[in-house]
C-alpha cells in the first residue's frame, strides 16, 4: 500500500510538471479544475475508486470540451481511458468527467457528473448501477454531486443508464519513469459517446436526479497507462 501512495504522489507530480506535451486548445483554468476536483473530494472522501482516480487520472485532465445548454451556460466534459498492466494482467476502464457552473468568486462548481465503466474493448456499452467493479465487464456506475457556494455538497448515485463509447483516438504517447518499478504513458485524443442515468441521493435515496450528455462528434480524451510490478 505504501508503495501505491508513493506511485500516486509521483503520478500527481509528474501531470503537474509536465511542459512538453501541453495543450493548445479547451485548456481548463487552473482555478476552475481546483473547484471540481474540490466538489469531487468533499463528495467522495476516502473511496477507493476515487482515491485512484484522483491519484491517477484527474491530475493528467487539462482539457474538456464545452456544450451549451438551454439554461443558457455551458457543461464541460472531459473522458478519459486508463489501462493498468502488471505483468500479463491487465484491467481498463473508460469515464467521463463534466461539470457546470463554475463560480470563480467561491471557488466552486454548481454540479459535477462522473461515469465510469469496466473494460476498454470498443464499442462499449456498459450499463450503470451502484454495482460496480473494474473487472466486472459490462458494468458501470455514476454519480451526481451537486455544490452549493459555501461547498456544502450533496451526492447521487446512478441507479440505471449506461455509458457507451463508440471511437477513442489517440496520438503518440510519452513515457514517464516515476520510481516504484512504475510508469505512466500518456496520450492525448478524442473519446466519442454518451450517456444518461437515473441517480438516487445518498445516502437516503429521498430525492433522484437525471443527467445525460452526448458527444457524437467527441470530446477532449486522455489515456493512461500505468505499468508496474504485480502486487
Amino acid at each position: 500500500m505504501q508503495r501505491l501512495v508513493v506511485t500516486l504522489v509521483a503520478l500527481a507530480a509528474l501531470a503537474c510538471s509536465d511542459s512538453g506535451t501541453a495543450p493548445t486548445a479547451n485548456v481548463i483554468a487552473a482555478d476552475e479544475k481546483a473547484a471540481v476536483q474540490q466538489a469531487l473530494a468533499l463528495s467522495f472522501g476516502s473511496d477507493t475508486l476515487y482515491t485512484t482516480l484522483s491519484g491517477i487520472v484527474l491530475p493528467f485532465i487539462d482539457q474538456a470540451t464545452a456544450f451549451g445548454n438551454a439554461m443558457g451556460d455551458t457543461t464541460k466534459v472531459a473522458a478519459f481511458q486508463l489501462d493498468a498492466v502488471a505483468g500479463s494482467f491487465s484491467a481498463g476502464v473508460f469515464g467521463v468527467l463534466a461539470w457546470r457552473g463554475y463560480r470563480s468568486a467561491s471557488g466552486t462548481v454548481d454540479s459535477v457528473f462522473l461515469v465510469v465503466g469496466a473494460g476498454t474493448d470498443l464499442p462499449l456499452d456498459d450499463s450503470l448501477s451502484e454495482t460496480f467493479a473494474v473487472n466486472l465487464l459490462g458494468s458501470g456506475t455514476a454519480w451526481v454531486i451537486a455544490e452549493a457556494a459555501d461547498s456544502g455538497v450533496q451526492t447521487w448515485r446512478a441507479r440505471t443508464g449506461a455509458l457507451r463509447v463508440a471511437n477513442a483516438t489517440f496520438g503518440v504517447g510519452t513515457t514517464v519513469d516515476v520510481g516504484n518499478g512504475f510508469s505512466v504513458t500518456r496520450s492525448r485524443g478524442t473519446i466519442v459517446g454518451d450517456y444518461h442515468l437515473s441517480a438516487k441521493l445518498v445516502p437516503d435515496s429521498s430525492t433522484t436526479v437525471t443527467a445525460a450528455q452526448a458527444f457524437s462528434s467527441g470530446v477532449n480524451g486522455v489515456h493512461l497507462v500505468v505499468a508496474g510490478p504485480l502486487p
